[in-house]
């Protein structure tokens, strides 16, 4: 019973992050599914407490099965930090970017004001170029319908390698970072 209990919370996390990423079926779609983004919500919550019972449930059988229990928690965490650092760090984002860098080039070269589509690890709510031959691809969630990120991916031809010029804005209202050869992240300030 209790290795149908870890199978099934292993199943229920996967399926937690699936459905929190831009891979699935109702990614690209511009209906509003706050319902969706609600539920993934307090799902963490529920996924999170059955984990933690989980693992007071190992620690109580811990003089009797240590090096398996530990193999688990090692693997767990192992889990939870690859899965956090791909979501959420300038490491993730820059591997993401790198996997999807041809992805993220046909989609630079659709007309302006593309609607809502999938580029490799990304969703792309729209295409802009305010400054010519710099296509902006504004960054959108699986479940927000094109609310976007208020973050865009600049693509600047020739500007890979050290010392690459950083895009511009007629505004100026954007900060600029270096993600990865010509790609640059566009933020609101």
């Amino acid at each position: 019973m209790t290795s149908f209990r870890r199978i099934a919370l292993i199943v229920a996390a996967i399926a937690w992050w699936w459905a929190m990423s831009v891979f699935t079926p109702w990614a690209p779609s511009l209906a509003p599914r706050l319902w969706l983004f609600d539920a993934l919500y307090y799902g963490w919550f529920v996924l999170l407490a059955w984990a933690l019972v989980e693992a007071g449930l190992a620690w109580r059988r811990w003089r009797d099965r240590g090096e398996r229990a530990f193999a688990w928690f090692v693997a767990l965490i192992a889990v939870v930090c690859v899965a956090w650092m791909y979501e959420r760090t300038d490491l993730g984002l820059r591997a993401k970017v790198r996997f999807s860098d041809a992805a993220l080039r046909a989609s630079a070269s659709l007309p302006y004001d593309t609607p809502r589509h999938r580029a490799g690890h990304f969703l792309i709510d729209t295409v802009r170029e305010p400054i010519a031959g710099q296509p902006w691809l504004w960054l959108g969630r699986p479940y927000g319908g094109g609310t976007g990120t208020r973050r865009a991916l600049v693509l600047v031809r020739g500007a890979g390698g050290e010392g690459g010029v950083a895009p511009s804005h007629p505004r100026g209202t954007y900060a600029f970072r270096r993600i990865a050869g010509e790609w640059w992240l566009a933020e609101m300030r």
